[in-house]
Formats: structure tokens, C-alpha cells, sequence
């Protein structure tokens, strides 16, 4: 692969608008896809939603592990963390937080209705089976339904491609971290099948150290004489094709994953301690049959979840069961109807005080339509139209979409906006949990709006999204409540990434973010200003290094800009690959290089300089 297309790749990780620039230096958009925008595989540049894409060559060359590390370094995603890996973690998109962002593995929902939010456990998904990570922005419930409201992130697992193929990658680091993972596949005409699996253990760093209102802030755990929380991960998956024809293909996905993480009781050196712990064990399955021929793209999936997490306060299972039909229809050149129907039932077990188990199911049909077409000085135009209807046994019926339009002017210049409708159920720990819980609560209701304007080099993008009713816990009652009203979000997006001297790349974000409930206070722990950059520079076809900085603006541990400051910090990170052959790689990384002492929620720790080197193999 030319230098060129790699740093495209790796930079345009950050983009929506990611590009790959060929030998003679021509910009083309064909190598990137994105399938759950409008749930059918598009070219980026032909979908009107704000996308950003990372790809299977950015994570290689950055050397990520986990997915939020990857949002937090690669997509500009704001991320806050209670100590270091494996521990809980929270991602906020324009705002939008966690239980507002559906997390789908090769269309199967990864959001544990067991935990309190209804959340994904960003921390605890492992990239090293992965092709490829879409961040869809925005509501996106005419499209997914619940917790879809703020987003979708969708990850697609790899395939296996024709012939026998493997790759190894071996890694260790600061904290005695080791990192090892082992993918092997192999596939012909009509079977194809791969396996995979990841080893990760950390002795890590204590969870937690002094709050800014404690004498010993600055000093980090060994300092402090504090014990080490560790964190371990072991997951496997397999993925198993058989084509029947050259239109009918049947496919099965398995993944598990296990580990133990443990934590602290609290945030503040007091908080220290050495029994709390969780055990967790994730499963991941689906089947599917798939039919394709020139005017029909159906398929039949069935999509099983289960989570089941043990820890110091007691057992948490809960599971999401998905039967799921649609087909994209196509019926005019460039223009698509996708309709579909799908029934889920999420289960928690043993959640109210008499240790009850909950459930709810919800029976959907959607609709989304596709057209492109030349309108304005044989430039393209792009309109999509998505509609959902979502009957819960539990909660009142919704009725959600999202309507899009991109217009290019010329070239790779365009304009693009997209307003979409959310819904989101309240959970059952929010509902019926035995010390928090409130049976009253009601569904959120949101509405998200954005306008860009730009190309692949630079752009600008306006967001303002609103929260009717949104639920969150009340300090005061010790309870979740219901905030009447309306809670809003705005703010500006401002991109670049550009190539120089055939050599070196340069990439930034700027993201302002401006949240307010309904009496007009602050959100907490979002920040208002948040720069991301890249620089990479390929010293040969061989030899590559690159820096990445982050930069964290004002931002406050609780609501009404009150509580600890936990912003205004810049931590850079470096990494390099060099390449000894076409099968082997050698890297090195260094995470926060100027070791910056600072804390993303006030007494949980981050970590200091830290180093790791690996070696990728593959056959």
C-alpha cells in the first residue's frame, strides 16, 4: 500500500470526510463505506449524516487497543474515565452522553439493559478483530430506535478473505501490560470461516487518588502508598460463512469475552480499596440468511446479547433478544427503499428488591428511502427519509425519523443538514432498583439538527440538539427524576486534514460545545473547548512516526460549572512503526509524553508516561 493512502487513512480516522490520495496526487472518495447511516452499506460521500470512519489501517498504525481509546484519540469524542483500563468509562458526543449512543458488533446490540444507564462498556470492547468503526451523530432512532437518540456506533468485525491467512501481535508495556491477540482464517468460493482471540492483562495503577480539595492532589498512587486495581480481558470469536448460490449466503457470529477489573469505593485517596472487583463474561451471537440479486438486498437475522457482571454489591445478568427482518429494495438508479420489521425483548434479572426479574419488549417496523440524483449544475443531490414506529409493552409508543440533504456545488464542495427525532426508555435499574429506582419515570424525547458546509479539506459543522424530559439522578432525593423541560445542546464543529511533501500529514478538530437544563445551568463533566491533532510523518516506505495531541478546555465535575476543575490540559502521544518486511512490523508508542498529571473526573486517577513496543505478524 502506497505511504500516501496509509496516512490518508490513518489521518482521516478523525474525519467524516475521510479521502485517500492516489499516485498522481487526484483525491478520490471509493475506498471508505459506511452500512449504518441509513442500514445499507454508501460511500461516505454519499451520505448526508455527519460520519466519522476508522479503519482497520488507522488502528493498526496508531496502535489502539480498545474502543474507548479509540473514540477518545481518533474520533475527538469527549471521554471521561474513573481510574485506567478497563474501568468505567463514559463518552460524550456533541454533548450527548453514554446511554444516549447505541453501540451495535456487526449489527448486534452491545448496550446492557442490566446496567444502570442502559449502556455499552466502551472500556471492555477489545479492537483487535476489527475492520472497521463508524460514529454516526446524531438521532438516529427512525433508523435503530432506542438509545439511538444521540447516535450510533457501529463496529464491523473482520472477514475472512480467499485463501488461509493469520496475523499475530504481541505487546508489552508500562504496568506490566501484555497484549496478545491471534486472528487465523481461511475462505473459498463457498466457505469461508475465522477465528480469533485476545489475551490483555494490566497490573495497572490505583483507581483513584487525592481529590483537587485534598491536601495530597498532584501525587499519583505509588506516591500515595495506594494499591494497584488490575484489569484482565480474554475474548474470543468466530465468524463462519457458507454461500449456497451466488444470491443466498447463511452466516453465524460468536464472540465471549471474560475478564475481572477492579476498582475502588469511591473517588479520594479514602476510597482506596482492595476487595472491590467485578467479574464480568459478555456474549455476542447472531445468525443470518442473506439473499441478493439486482433489485433486492433482504435479510434474516436473528441477534442474541448477554451480559452477566458479578461484582462486590451483588449479580447483574441481563440480555436483548432480536428477531430482525428488512430488505433494501432498489427501484430506480441511485435510489433504494429499505423496509424492515424487527421484535426485541431486553430482560434484567433480579433487579428489584425483592430480586425480581424485569422485561420489556418492543415490536418495530421502519422505512427509510434513498434518492440520488443530478439537481443543480449536474452536481449531486442527496435526500433520504427515515421513519420508525416502536410499540413497547411497557412505555408509551414512539414514532421517530430522520430527514437528510447534501447538495454538492462543485467538485468536492458541498452543503449538507440532517434533523432527526430520538427516543429513549428509561432503564429498568432507573425504574425499579431497591436505593434509586423511580417507577414514574417516562421516556425522553430529543430532536438533533447539524449543518455542514466544506469538502475534504476543511469544514464547518453547526449542531443543536434539545432533550424533552430528560432523566437524571437527583442528589438531593437520591433517586432518578424526571427534569420537566427542555435540555439543550449547541455548538460548532471545525475540521481539517491536509497531505504535504508526499510525506507528511496534518489533521485537526476543533469541537465547541456549549449544554444547559432546563434552568439554563451547565451539564456536567462536558468540556466547552476540545482540539484533537494528528501529525504523521512517513520517513521512508519503511519508517513512519506520529504525534497525536488532545487538548481539554474548561470543565467541571458537576452541573452549573460547579465542583472540581477538571479541564484545561493538553496530553500529546507518540507512536511508531517500522516496517522489516511486508509480513512484520515492529512499533513503539509512548502515551502522554510530557507525563501531564491530570484527572477526567475529580479523585479517579490517569495515567503518567507510559511506554509499550510490539511486534505485528502476519501470514
Amino acid at each position: 500500500m502506497q505511504k500516501t493512502i496509509k496516512l490518508s487513512l490513518t489521518l482521516g480516522a478523525l474525519l467524516s470526510q475521510l479521502h485517500a490520495t492516489d499516485a498522481n496526487n487526484k483525491y478520490t472518495l471509493d475506498a471508505i463505506r459506511v452500512t449504518a447511516a441509513q442500514g445499507a452499506t454508501l460511500d461516505t460521500k454519499d451520505v448526508t449524516d455527519s460520519v466519522t470512519i476508522i479503519t482497520k489501517e488507522a488502528l493498526e498504525e496508531s496502535r489502539i487497543t480498545s474502543l474507548d481509546e479509540a473514540l477518545n484519540k481518533l474520533a475527538g469524542i469527549s471521554m471521561t474515565q474513573n481510574g485506567g483500563a478497563g474501568k468505567s468509562t463514559s463518552m460524550f458526543l456533541r454533548g450527548m452522553d453514554t446511554r444516549r449512543l447505541l453501540v451495535l458488533i456487526d449489527g448486534v446490540r452491545h448496550n446492557d439493559p442490566a446496567t444502570l444507564k442502559s449502556t455499552a462498556d466502551f472500556s471492555k470492547i477489545m479492537l483487535y478483530n476489527v475492520e472497521q468503526i463508524e460514529i454516526i451523530k446524531g438521532a438516529q432512532s427512525g433508523v435503530w430506535g432506542s438509545e439511538a437518540s444521540g447516535g450510533v456506533i457501529n463496529i464491523i468485525t473482520s472477514k475472512a478473505k480467499k485463501g488461509l491467512h493469520g496475523i499475530l501481535n504481541v505487546e508489552y508495556g508500562s504496568f506490566g501490560t501484555t497484549n496478545t491477540s491471534l486472528q487465523a482464517s481461511y475462505a473459498e468460493e463457498k466457505f469461508d470461516i475465522l477465528i480469533g482471540g485476545l489475551s490483555f492483562k494490566t497490573a495497572g495503577f490505583s483507581a483513584v487518588e487525592a481529590k483537587q480539595s485534598e491536601a495530597d492532589y498532584g501525587k499519583r498512587y505509588d506516591e500515595l502508598g495506594l494499591e494497584k486495581d488490575l484489569y484482565e480481558n480474554e475474548s474470543i470469536n468466530a465468524k463462519l460463512g457458507y454461500n449456497f448460490t451466488d444470491d443466498d449466503r447463511i452466516e453465524a457470529m460468536v464472540q465471549a469475552t471474560n475478564g475481572i477489573t477492579k476498582y475502588d469505593a469511591f473517588a479520594g485517596v479514602s476510597g482506596d480499596s482492595t476487595t472491590q472487583q467485578s467479574v464480568f463474561k459478555n456474549r455476542l451471537y447472531t445468525l443470518a440468511y442473506k439473499h441478493k440479486d439486482n433489485l433486492n438486498d433482504l435479510k434474516l437475522q436473528y441477534n442474541l446479547s448477554t451480559f452477566d457482571r458479578e461484582d462486590t454489591y451483588g449479580n447483574y445478568i441481563g440480555s436483548i433478544e432480536e428477531f430482525k427482518v428488512d430488505d433494501k429494495i432498489s427501484y430506480m438508479k441511485d435510489s433504494f427503499l429499505r423496509i424492515g420489521a424487527s421484535y426485541q425483548k431486553a430482560q434484567s434479572k433480579e433487579v428489584t428488591v425483592n430480586k425480581e426479574d424485569k422485561d420489556y419488549n418492543t415490536q418495530s417496523i421502519f422505512v427509510t428511502n434513498y434518492n440520488k440524483f443530478k439537481l443543480i449544475a449536474n452536481q449531486n443531490t442527496i435526500i433520504t427519509e427515515s421513519i420508525r414506529y416502536d410499540k413497547y409493552s411497557d412505555y408509551d409508543n414512539s414514532l421517530t425519523g430522520k430527514l437528510g440533504l447534501k447538495q454538492f456545488i462543485m467538485d468536492d464542495f458541498y452543503i449538507s443538514t440532517n434533523i432527526g427525532t430520538g427516543y429513549n426508555v428509561p432503564t429498568m435499574s432507573q425504574l425499579y432498583n431497591q436505593y434509586w429506582g423511580n417507577i414514574d419515570l417516562k421516556p425522553e424525547k430529543s430532536l438533533t439538527s447539524d449543518i455542514t458546509i466544506g469538502n475534504n479539506t476543511v469544514w464547518v459543522t453547526g449542531f443543536y440538539n434539545k432533550i424533552t424530559d430528560l432523566i437524571d439522578y437527583n442528589f438531593s432525593t437520591f433517586t432518578y427524576t424526571q427534569i420537566d423541560g427542555t435540555s439543550r445542546f449547541k455548538g460548532i464543529e471545525l475540521g481539517y486534514e491536509d497531505y504535504y511533501f508526499n510525506s507528511l500529514g496534518i489533521s485537526a478538530m476543533y469541537t465547541y460545545t456549549d449544554t444547559e437544563d432546563v434552568n439554563g445551568k451547565a451539564l456536567a463533566r462536558r468540556p466547552k473547548i476540545q482540539i484533537d491533532a494528528t501529525l504523521t510523518y512517513y520517513i521512508t516506505e519503511a519508517f513512519d512516526i506520529g504525534l497525536s495531541s488532545q487538548y481539554i478546555g474548561e470543565r467541571f465535575d458537576k452541573a452549573d460549572n460547579q465542583g472540581a476543575q477538571t479541564g484545561k490540559y493538553l496530553v500529546s502521544n507518540l507512536v511508531s512503526n517500522y516496517k522489516v518486511n511486508k509480513k512484520i512490523t515492529l512499533y513503539g508508542k509512548i502515551d502522554n509524553i510530557t507525563d501531564k498529571y491530570y484527572q477526567t473526573v475529580d479523585g479517579y486517577a490517569t495515567a503518567e508516561r507510559s511506554y509499550y513496543i510490539g511486534l505485528n505478524a502476519k501470514f
